[in-house]
C-alpha cells in the first residue's frame, strides 16, 4: 500500500514561491512584519497580491520568500 501523503521535508513550490516546510507564516506573522491588521493581509491574499494556501484546517499560510520579497520592494503579485 502507498501513501499519497506529500513527504514532510519536501519542498512545495507554487507560482515560483516556497511554500515547503520551516517556509509557511500566518496571517498575523506577515501583519506584523508589515504593521498592519491580519484583516488586510487576507484582503492582500483575496486581490492576488499575495498567493496563500490553505492548511487541512482551511488556515491561511503565505510563503515567507515571497513576503519578503514583497517587504523589500519586489512585486509579488500571483501571475505578475
Amino acid at each position: 500500500m502507498t501513501s499519497n501523503r506529500r513527504t514532510i521535508n519536501r519542498p512545495l513550490i507554487i507560482d515560483g514561491w516556497d511554500f515547503g516546510p520551516g517556509q509557511l507564516m500566518t496571517p498575523s506573522d506577515v501583519a506584523k512584519m508589515f504593521c498592519v491588521d491580519p484583516k488586510t493581509v487576507t484582503r492582500w491574499a483575496n486581490d492576488g497580491k499575495l498567493a496563500s494556501i490553505r492548511t487541512p484546517g482551511n488556515v491561511r499560510r503565505f510563503s515567507r520568500q515571497q513576503v519578503e520579497y514583497l517587504m523589500y520592494g519586489g512585486d509579488a503579485r500571483i501571475g505578475k
